[in-house]
């Protein structure tokens, strides 16, 4: 049976100083330096290693032939200071339901969230970690807008007011810079999107940069580009798994949506040969009242199985991009959503592909919440940080200031320092606040302080959320 250890909480010592180590370590170690008993305990121990990292909590994890995860504490205090918190660990793990795949005999839940166990997932466990002990976590989710180019000219795209005639996107170099940031701040999960990433000839080089023990690499596309040449060299890259987007069942509807006669059946002969080299696989796609209420759900959980897709993620039309300032007809009810719930509770029961992931679910009031600015963050292709990709608020260029200082600033915040149980993009008051404002003409993204936020009480938002991560403002 195989085995996975890791270092949860560490101590190193090196040129006369002290750091705690490990993904809780990293959390514990802000806490801890309040404490100076213990942090003066907790160095004695470490320059007994002298450099090299001493183990205080750790854990040993393996999988059982039932899919059942298992883990041990290990470490200097592992066995008698931390049996809790790992047992707690292998609850949570167990609790997540079905695996839908398995990846180097580690379990995959969901193509969003990395395998576990694994280094990148110890991550998101840290950061759950520090949302309860802190309030509010770093971000586990980079999303990166490569490049606003695409082939299809689709009514709803969400990019499309991010276009800068005559501004050059952002090169190679910068991007790699930027992945480092993201998965250096806490991400577990880099996102490519667009546009569509493939009509950059570096992407293949911006996967691979990814770092495997730190992130997932997964890419939203249109499924034009996925030729088989193309297949072998996201494989050989790296890539974790691709989401191909779907706007309707019907082929005749959907090519019309993206303006691009022949869109769906190459979209989908792209999916085949994805499914085929290995990579997982989805659908992304989206809800209207409409659409709802004439089956087209239903009919898309068919044609993601017929594909032989891992995953179906059935997203809210939320006024956005293009659709910015739509009335708010194109709203699903609550009672939609409830449908879309039963939808996917039904057929997750099933345990057969394709997994559901409903927006209405998972950024509800029975799911999480709103990941935007609460574990989520958005870069556009010209070093825009947003919240998420729905929402054109900037908060700052991650070439000009280190992409922390960004997220301190989005994360103290007033409109995102509390969680939301609900997406913000469809929430009336967030909208008539922060989005009925923004100019037509933009510049797209917005500038947040361009919103006439009292600078006063931004600042003093911004110092308790510092306080909160124990660094100053």
């Amino acid at each position: 049976m195989k085995r996975w250890d890791f270092m949860l909480i560490g101590l190193t010592a090196r040129n006369g100083r002290v750091r705690f180590t490990g993904p809780l370590g990293e959390v514990l170690g802000r806490g801890l330096k309040r404490h100076q008993a213990a942090f003066l305990v907790a160095s004695l121990f470490a320059r007994l290693k002298r450099g090299k990292p001493l183990d205080l909590v750790g854990m040993s994890c393996s999988i059982d032939k039932d899919s059942v995860f298992r883990a041990r504490p290990t470490g200097l205090f592992g066995r008698f200071a931390a049996a809790g918190l790992i047992r707690g660990i292998e609850d949570w793990v167990n609790g997540k339901g079905r695996p839908i795949a398995r990846r180097d005999g580690a379990l995959v839940y969901t193509s969003y969230h990395p395998p576990m166990p694994s280094h990148a997932a110890m991550k998101l466990l840290a950061n759950r970690f520090a949302n309860e002990r802190y309030g509010h976590p770093l971000p586990t989710t980079a999303t990166l807008q490569v490049t606003v180019r695409c082939q299809a000219n689709c009514e709803h795209c969400s990019a499309a007011r991010h276009r800068r005639a005559g501004t050059n996107e952002l090169t190679t170099d910068q991007w790699k810079f930027i992945i480092r940031q993201c998965e250096d701040v806490g991400a577990a999960t880099i996102v490519f999107t667009g546009g569509e990433p493939l009509l950059r000839q570096d992407i293949f080089e911006l996967i691979s940069s990814v770092r495997e023990d730190e992130a997932v690499a997964l890419m939203f596309s249109n499924g034009l580009l996925l030729t088989e040449e193309n297949v072998r060299k996201l494989k050989d890259a790296g890539l974790d798994a691709i989401h191909v987007s779907i706007d309707s069942p019907n082929a005749d509807i959907n090519d019309a949506l993206r303006r691009i006669p022949g869109c769906f059946d190459k979209a989908m002969a792209g999916l085949r040969r994805m499914k085929a080299a290995g990579i997982m696989t989805g659908i992304s796609t989206y809800a209207t009242p409409d659409s709802l209420r004439k089956g087209d759900v239903h009919r898309m959980i068919e044609l993601a199985r017929e594909a032989g897709c891992d995953e179906l993620t059935i997203s809210d039309l939320v006024p956005m991009g293009r659709l910015l300032k739509e009335d708010a007809c194109l709203l699903l009810s609550d009672t939609d959503k409830d449908e879309l719930c039963r939808i996917e509770e039904e057929q997750n029961a099933k345990n057969e592909p394709p997994h559901i992931i409903t927006q209405g679910h998972i950024n509800g009031t029975t799911g999480v919440g709103c990941f935007a600015g609460w574990s989520q963050l958005y870069i556009t292709a010209y070093g825009d940080v947003t919240p998420c990709d729905f929402t054109p608020l900037r908060f700052g260029d991650c070439l000009r200031e280190p992409l922390l200082d960004i997220w301190k600033r989005l994360a103290g915040h007033k409109a995102y320092v509390n969680r939301s149980r609900c997406c913000r993009m469809q929430d009336p008051v967030f909208r008539s606040k922060y989005i009925d404002s923004v100019p037509d003409r933009g510049p797209f993204p917005y500038p947040i302080e361009l919103l006439g936020v009292e600078p006063r009480a931004l600042a003093e938002s911004r110092e308790r959320k510092c306080s909160s991560l124990g660094v100053r403002g």
